[in-house]
């Protein structure tokens, strides 16, 4: 069945129904293209506008995060450059006292330490940890070589200490630096460890500032890209999602989590001191509301309009056209950026083609508040800018536009004029024009939100006529009157008056050091020269009064009586023992004195010349011994040769009495150094006591268990120390010994350089 329609609503006999159809028809397609035009450009300028406030918002917190670290570090590294540190001598209870200071100083540490290169803790706060072997941990390597600041993890061993954090083992962020003494060498690592709620809360209070009424989350990145603040099922771990570097703020989909908008800074420098990554990002559905809500209202409305205009009779279609016109000239306003005009619609009207009027109103009205909180933004950064504690200002096209409080006070001028206008080159002192050269081409190179140009140091001269040293990075920005580069000076005066005062305290050690040096090797010298000289004139006395009482025993033994034969026998024994006491003076003294003569020394042969003279003295001895062949050492023979006897006899002696026993001989590279090493399964020692070893008449054993003078071990030393070279020592009671040494390629030949053991 055909229907039929009545004629004033047919399009086809009704010119009123054709025109309504036909403005009903352009009504809807103008309510569409309006809504997706407004929707497009709104959008658009959201996301344009969001990012741009986001990025400076994630610079901020990146500069604030970073400056806060840096100058912890920059503490540590004054602590380390202390006279007390770097004179390599100090000792434990006054090294400790300086870090205690520092720990109380800024709460923020946790635990300071002096750890050796060996990774032992030398000293440290409260003394925990002292003796630990600490070089598996992840900070000794990357801070040994550079100031290194670590991520969030654990306190580990430090947890009984430090007590638990809502339930769970303190969080810490590691952060060392190396530890060199005067003459650059290296001595070990200076390390803290910084109390990760520290940090935390003071993102806590920069992200509140951020978040309030926004939506607005953030998180921060360490340089291995874990998170190091931010939500805590991200803590400890890559974000779910990271873009490509470089990349503009975006709307991107997280896994599991939807859309946002966000957008990823790294810190100043590259990400800083910590190498810190800071991300913002927002709910699309918060950040793109307006838009997407105006959009929608616009579809609806629009579509209801466009029923009521086929509805109504021509009479208003008339009525209806001009309105729909004018909206669509206030919209097109709207595209390019023009304040639309609403006047020709009459608030009190209620039809449809109104209700597009007014919810286009109100995109308008929108917009215009996010505008107003653009400018809040703004406003903000200014506020922070002028007030921040380093200098700072911004210039436009190579003139200073703007400086804060902090720059007016590091040049001396009363007020921003004074610098206004000025250009860069203007602003560094007459004499370092290459640098302010150098400055000007990297400015010129720099591209908004860009990597900042290189740390340069250089000087200023203040209005007063004195002069400053700074050092200064600048950062690109997009600002709407030209070129724009925002410059950061550190007025770094002080810490170069400060290294000039402690450069000249360390040449004042040097020399005293030097002085007092020279002074304890004449000492050495000459004490020596006393014991040779007293052991020689005692051996003459010594040999008659052993010969007379000799001769007393033999020629008038049978008439004494058995208690003077008994004191005569004493006395022979306490001149032989005394002999052997002389002549072990005599040996030792002979070691330091007179020119070395060196040569190649085939130590092996040494070796076994010694191995025969033991077993003919002893042949019911059975020591298995091993010599390996080879082994040449540069060094004066007859010297060489004491220091072998020495050690492969004080083998010998210790293995005696042991079922099995063995002696070895062998060479080893450690470090680069050759050693040549002895070892025996012999008696051993207790390491506790291992400084005594190498001392002329200090023994560890018994004289009824191992007979001796103390004198071999001392004469070793010495003659290793006399040609410039080191050795060792380690063992354990019941469990054997080992004596390694090393002698340099080119021995010293003086007099009596090095005689002091």
């Amino acid at each position: 069945m055909r229907l039929t329609l009545p004629r004033w609503l047919d399009p086809r006999r009704s010119l009123r129904a054709r025109f309504a159809l036909l403005l009903g028809g352009s009504g809807l397609a103008l309510a569409l293209l309006t809504a997706a035009l407004v929707g497009i450009v709104q959008r658009a300028q959201l996301v344009e506008q969001q990012g741009q406030s986001m990025r400076r918002e994630a610079l901020l917190l990146a500069r604030v995060l970073d400056g806060a670290l840096r100058q912890r570090l920059e503490q540590l590294q004054a602590t380390a450059e202390q006279p007390l540190l770097a004179s390599g001598l100090f000792e434990p209870g006054d090294a400790r006292l300086l870090l205690e200071g520092l720990r109380a100083q800024q709460p923020a540490f946790a635990w300071l330490a002096i750890v050796a290169p060996d990774g032992r803790v030398q000293v440290a706060t409260n003394a925990l940890l002292e003796g630990a072997d600490l070089h598996a941990e992840p900070w000794f390597g990357p801070a040994g070589r550079g100031p290194w600041i670590g991520g969030r993890r654990p306190a580990g061993a430090l947890t009984a200490s430090l007590g638990l954090e809502d339930g769970q083992a303190t969080q810490l962020v590691d952060m060392g630096l190396p530890l060199t003494d005067m003459s650059g060498r290296h001595i070990g690592v200076l390390v803290a460890r910084l109390r990760w709620q520290w940090l935390h809360g003071l993102h806590q209070g920069l992200e509140g500032d951020l978040a309030a009424g926004s939506g607005l989350e953030s998180a921060v990145l360490d340089r291995d890209g874990r998170v190091l603040l931010g939500p805590p099922a991200w803590l400890d771990r890559p974000p779910p999602l990271r873009p490509a570097p470089g990349s503009a703020p975006a709307l991107s989909t997280w896994p599991g989590e939807g859309e946002y908008l966000g957008d990823w800074v790294r810190g100043p420098g590259d990400g800083g001191a910590a190498g810190l990554t800071v991300l913002l990002r927002q709910p699309a559905e918060l950040a793109l509301r307006p838009a997407v809500e105006m959009s929608r209202r616009l579809l609806l409305q629009g579509m209801v309009g466009t029923l009521a205009f086929i509805v109504l009779s021509i009479w208003l279609a008339a009525r209806v056209a001009r309105p729909i016109g004018e909206l669509s000239a206030a919209a097109l306003r709207v595209v390019h950026d023009q304040p639309p005009q609403f006047a020709a619609i009459p608030l009190g009207r209620e039809d449809e083609v109104a209700q597009v009027a007014h919810a286009l109103r109100r995109l308008h009205d929108e917009l215009s508040r996010r505008l107003e909180q653009q400018q809040l933004a703004t406003a903000r950064y200014e506020t922070l800018f002028r007030n921040a504690p380093v200098a700072i200002y911004l210039a436009v096209e190579d003139r200073l536009l703007i400086a804060n409080e902090a720059c007016l006070r590091l040049f001396g001028v009363p007020h921003a004029q004074a610098l206004v206008g000025r250009g860069s080159a203007e602003l560094f002192h007459p004499d370092d024009g290459a640098l302010a050269t150098l400055r000007q081409r990297q400015q010129a190179a720099l591209q908004p939100g860009g990597a900042p140009t290189p740390t340069l140091e250089h000087r200023i001269l203040r209005l007063d006529g004195s002069v400053a040293e700074v050092e200064s990075t600048a950062m690109g920005l997009a600002l709407a009157e030209g070129r724009g580069v925002q410059v950061v000076l550190h007025d770094i005066t002080e810490q170069r008056q400060a290294q000039a005062a402690l450069r000249e305290l360390n040449a004042q050690l040097e020399a005293r050091v030097a002085a007092r040096t020279a002074e304890l090797q004449a000492a050495n010298a000459e004490l020596d020269a006393f014991a040779y000289a007293v052991s020689h004139d005692l051996r003459a006395p010594l040999r008659a009064m052993t010969g007379f009482s000799q001769a007393l025993i033999e020629d008038h033994g049978p008439a004494l009586a058995p208690q003077a034969r008994g004191y005569l026998d004493q006395i022979v024994l306490a001149g032989q023992r005394m002999g052997e006491l002389v002549e072990g003076l005599l040996t030792l003294s002979r070691t330091v004195r007179g020119a070395l003569s060196v040569a190649p020394v085939d130590l092996s042969a040494l070796a076994a010349l010694t191995v025969a003279d033991l077993r003919r003295a002893d042949p019911a001895r059975e020591v298995g011994i091993e010599v390996e062949p080879g082994l040449v050492a540069q060094g004066d023979r007859r010297m060489l040769a004491a220091l072998v006897n020495n050690l492969l006899g004080n083998a010998w002696k210790y293995t005696a009495g042991r079922t099995g026993a063995r002696i070895r001989v062998y060479a080893t590279l450690d470090d680069g150094l050759r050693w040549f090493c002895v070892e025996d399964n012999g008696a051993g020692f207790d390491m506790a006591h291992a400084g005594r070893l190498f001392k002329a008449f200090a023994r560890l054993h018994r004289q009824d268990e191992f007979p001796g003078l103390g004198i071999g071990l001392a004469t070793v030393q010495r003659i290793v120390h006399r040609h410039g070279g080191r050795i060792e020592a380690e063992g354990s009671p019941g469990g054997g010994a080992r004596f390694r040494f090393t002698l340099p390629e080119r021995p010293r030949t003086a007099g009596n350089e090095g005689a002091t053991a």
